[in-house]
């Protein structure tokens, strides 16, 4: 789906607009989500894992594409033409889980701390409330990520569970994880 353009001032007074992206910002999207990855292990990917995007961009293009003509979302945060942030929020499809949903964010690290994390977590948080039959948002979270989980907690989402070894980094070590909702209902 497509979300609107909006207009937010972070905590230092800097103007961001939220929007989905287009076909023509597949390159910006991509050195976004690259940059994330290269600079914290609290995501699932590695810079590596976007290297056939790198090369044929109309991956990424298609990738845009898919979220802007389905019910899911993509909402990514603009500073100057520039993407230093995105989330996603996914709606499952399967009578048995269609009340789920499934969120996600990556921020680029010299923007932690300006609140973009809350304003992109209170807009999807909206879209699911007005999303019909969608009864709980779920996420992972890096057990160690006291940020993320502080953030989440803040906004409503209780632990559920343990996923041990969630991540396995390239150095072999693993990084553990829990499972969060928030119940909309």
């Amino acid at each position: 789906m497509i979300y609107k353009p909006k207009e937010f001032i972070l905590k230092d007074g800097t103007k961001v607009i939220l929007k989905s992206p287009e076909k023509g910002d597949a390159r910006i999207l991509l050195d976004n989500i690259i940059k994330v990855a290269s600079s914290t292990d609290n995501l699932l990917s590695e810079p590596e894992d976007y290297n056939a995007y790198v090369t044929n961009i109309e991956k990424e293009e298609t990738f845009i594409e898919s979220y802007n003509t389905n019910k899911n979302y993509l909402i990514c945060v603009y500073l100057n033409g520039k993407i230093i942030g995105n989330s996603s929020l996914n709606f499952h499809n399967h009578i048995k889980d269609r009340h789920r949903s499934s969120v996600g964010i990556a921020i680029q690290k010299e923007y932690w701390g300006l609140g973009i994390g809350s304003i992109l977590f209170d807009e999807m948080i909206k879209i699911a409330k007005n999303t019909e039959g969608i009864e709980q948002i779920e996420l992972d979270v890096i057990s160690t990520n006291e940020r993320a989980k502080n953030l989440y907690t803040k906004k409503g989402f209780v632990k559920v569970g343990d996923i041990p070894h969630q991540l396995k980094l390239k150095d072999g070590r693993y990084l553990n994880g829990e499972s969060m909702i928030l119940f909309l209902k």
